[in-house]
């Protein structure tokens, strides 16, 4: 079936991928806001897991193989290889405009290919193209083979993308260099409406440091400028580096507190008690950072990847050259006596709303397929410029 190429205005139909619909995470809660701005829209997902919480508005995911196989569908090492075959048979409908919402093969939908298709992406995928970041591939013969294969495989699907839109400046450029292929930049939604500045000073006299307890957050740099610094630290989070971190705490003599897998409630009475927020990853995005600015607490990051968009150097927050626990030491204690404006901070959060990326998503979502003559049907707030 040849591509669309105008006509009448006409209401389109739409569909909707994702990759792993799994827990209330960062991609999946923008999959949710998408959802709710393309109300029509037909959800697909590789798997799908009902009690992630997601609002849907009542509509079913149709899934992949891989979510109806259960020794596949916890076993995300093992789904890597199968991912494209899965997007290839997930569907056989006919869609005149289909959105993926990428970080590994979603952009694989085979419906896409004959349709106008917009790739909403998270990142290329981090373990064939960042392996210093994402360190999540075999490192036998096999693993080599497949990981070729997928590379190959990775940049002949960006082809069946007629337009690509990123979730930061720093994955923006990413997607020029490996796919040559300009994108327009949409920042992912932050719950600014949850995450509010306190009515009163309740500064706690600690540092926090919010993530995943996994390698590449550099939770260790926290805890090890802090201690430089002599002020105490708050971790929160969970993961598998959680007892590393502890033995690194106790043998440094550091003053941390850990607190284990918050809920966002506890969450947000701590970016509001915190004196500031302490992030040494190198992320795509980072919601946290905004999340932090947003409950009015300025930031000390490492000054690379999505930092670069959400935090403001010198007005909401430091940004260091350097992943070192002496350069993060040294922009805590600028931050420290900087003496930042709550305010300030809460109002570079509000760039990041949900009501703002509802409103950008789909003026792009409708602008392409005005091109081709087509009409989308969506729901957003009015612009909230």
């Amino acid at each position: 079936m040849p591509r669309l190429t105008g006509g009448p205005a006409r209401t389109t139909n739409i569909a909707l991928c994702h990759e792993w619909i799994w827990a209330r995470h960062g991609s999946e809660k923008t999959f949710e806001a998408m959802a709710a701005a393309l109300p029509r829209a037909d959800l697909y997902g590789l798997t799908w897991n009902r009690a992630a919480g997601l609002d849907l508005g009542g509509r079913a995911v149709t899934t992949t193989f891989i979510d109806r196989i259960t020794p596949l569908r916890n076993r995300r090492d093992l789904q890597l290889p199968l991912m494209p075959l899965a997007w290839r048979y997930a569907s056989r409908a006919d869609y005149q405009v289909v959105v993926t919402s990428s970080h590994a093969c979603a952009k694989g939908f085979w419906p896409a290919r004959r349709a106008l298709h917009l790739c909403y992406c998270y990142t290329p995928m981090r373990y064939l193209w960042l392996s210093s970041v994402d360190m999540r591939r075999r490192r036998d013969r096999v693993g080599a083979i497949a990981e070729t294969w997928l590379r190959r495989w990775d940049l002949g699907s960006a082809t069946w993308v007629d337009e690509f839109a990123a979730i930061s400046t720093a994955v923006q450029t990413r997607i020029q260099r490996l796919y040559g292929r300009a994108a327009q930049v949409i920042h992912p939604p932050v719950d600014t409406g949850h995450y509010t500045p306190s009515e009163g000073p309740q500064k706690g006299g600690f540092v926090l440091a919010a993530s995943r307890m996994v390698p590449y957050k550099r939770l260790d740099l926290a805890i090890r400028a802090c201690n430089q610094v002599g002020v105490p630290l708050v971790v929160a989070g969970a993961g598998p580096e959680e007892g590393r971190l502890r033995t690194l705490a106790a043998e440094v003599r550091a003053d941390v507190t850990f607190v284990i897998e918050p809920d966002d409630d506890s969450l947000r009475d701590l970016y509001r008690s915190a004196d500031l927020l302490v992030f040494p990853a190198e992320e795509d995005f980072g919601i946290v950072p905004v999340e932090a600015q947003a409950c009015g607490t300025p930031v000390v990051a490492y000054g690379r990847g999505g930092a670069l968009d959400t935090v403001v150097a010198g007005q909401t927050g430091v940004l260091v050259e350097e992943q070192s626990a002496e350069c993060l030491a040294a922009g805590i204690e600028t931050a420290i006596t900087a003496g930042f404006d709550r305010g300030e901070c809460r109002r570079s959060a509000e760039r990041f709303s949900r009501d703002r990326f509802q409103h950008d998503f789909l003026e792009w979502v409708r602008s392409a397929a005005a091109g081709r003559g087509l009409v989308v049907a969506g729901s957003h707030a009015p612009d909230p410029a």
